[in-house]
């Protein structure tokens, strides 16, 4: 496996988890309010930080752990993900107001809180964990929140119209269980 392959797997994982997510939805509220550009900027870097900070996590398990156990570990997060995700309804934020003086700080320090200790984050942790290629993860995840950001700054509205947020969260949780599995299978197979 390669660092081409672990990039777009990372950026497909956070695509797919973070459509319909809280964060999206916030991305949605807030550029329905405020400038797109500053919403747009203030999320990524907020998404980029807690990124960044999932990836050296991850870099920490890999060369302190052997593989095998960081990949039940991850298997098990992702499946307990895709199943909470299942099982959980989403939950519409509420609406509150912000000046618009103080939108980019408020903007930024919420997206770094509504990630730190996500589904999504956890992922990047795990995916870093077992696939020794950090710059790949960290790349991928960065582009992965940059297109979902964007989405939600630029059609976030047309999205709701056309497919139900229930269809959005089941494809998420689905796919979550799918590569838990499939990291199980390679820790059993490799070990």
């Amino acid at each position: 496996m390669d660092a081409l392959y672990f990039l777009l797997l990372a950026l497909g994982i956070v695509v797919v988890a973070e459509l319909g997510d809280k964060t999206q939805l916030m991305t949605i509220s807030f550029a329905s309010r405020y400038s797109r550009r500053t919403i747009y900027i203030a999320a990524v870097l907020g998404m980029g930080i807690i990124t960044v900070i999932g990836v050296a996590i991850g870099v920490a398990l890999y060369a302190s752990l052997p593989i095998f156990y960081v990949k039940i570990v991850s298997a098990a997060i992702f499946i307990f993900f895709g199943v909470w995700v299942l099982l959980k309804k989403e939950e519409r934020l509420e609406e509150k107001e912000i000046p618009e003086k103080k939108v980019f700080i408020q903007t930024f320090i919420l997206f770094i809180l509504a990630e730190f200790g996500d589904k999504t984050q956890l992922a990047v942790i795990s995916l870093t964990a077992t696939s020794g290629h950090p710059w790949s993860v960290l790349v991928g995840a960065l582009i992965g929140f940059a297109l979902v950001v964007a989405v939600g700054v630029l059609i976030g509205k047309e999205i709701g119209k056309r497919v139900k947020l229930e269809w959005i969260v089941l494809a998420s949780g689905i796919i979550f269980i799918i590569i838990g599995v499939i990291l199980a299978v390679e820790a059993f197979l490799s070990g």
